[in-house]
């Protein structure tokens, strides 16, 4: 997955990066909660949040600040139902884009390596209301160092579908 990032003006004239954690949308606005990025490239902890337009390239601008009470409120019930689903294991969770340009999170049900294709594997799909996984896609995948999903590989030869379906059949026989 790529990181966002986007800049904002400070109040002296310079330049502050930042790296989006999420965005999302009310009835009205586009909303972006973020962290700020030090010189060393890294974010800190602290997640903040701002108004933001689209401009002609689809890219983040005009930013605002939150300005009602109720604003803030809903603001805080999003991060903190993002805290609660997805704080305690970040590798459980990847986003991926579909054909519409809609970013889907999705659960990761199964992890696996195949030493004769060199490569790793996940098992993912994402839950309906009833949380049942209605379909369950397969992907090979690269991980970050701390074991997040980083990029998906596609499963690229008949053998080694073949290995990743026995495999599925194996996990779903054992539940």
């Amino acid at each position: 997955m790529e990181e966002q990032l986007f800049k904002l003006q400070t109040e002296d004239g310079g330049e502050q990066l930042c790296r989006v954690v999420f965005t999302f949308d009310s009835e009205d606005h586009s909303y972006v909660l973020f962290t700020l990025v030090g010189e060393d490239g890294e974010g800190n902890a602290d997640v903040s949040a701002l108004r933001y337009e689209l401009d002609e390239n689809g890219e983040m601008a005009d930013f605002a600040d939150l300005e009602s009470d109720e604003e803030w409120a809903m603001v805080e019930e999003v991060m903190n139902t993002l805290i609660e689903e997805f704080g305690e294991d970040q590798t459980k969770f990847i986003t991926i884009t579909d054909e519409n340009g809609d970013d889907i999170v999705c659960e990761i049900l199964h992890r696996f390596e195949l030493k004769e294709f060199g490569k790793s594997y996940l098992f993912y799909g994402f839950a309906d209301e009833d949380g049942v996984h209605q379909e369950i896609f397969a992907a090979g995948y690269t991980a970050d160092e701390n074991g997040a999903v980083e990029e998906l590989l596609p499963i690229e030869t008949d053998a080694e579908w073949a290995k990743v379906e026995e495999i599925l059949q194996t996990l779903q026989q054992s539940n």
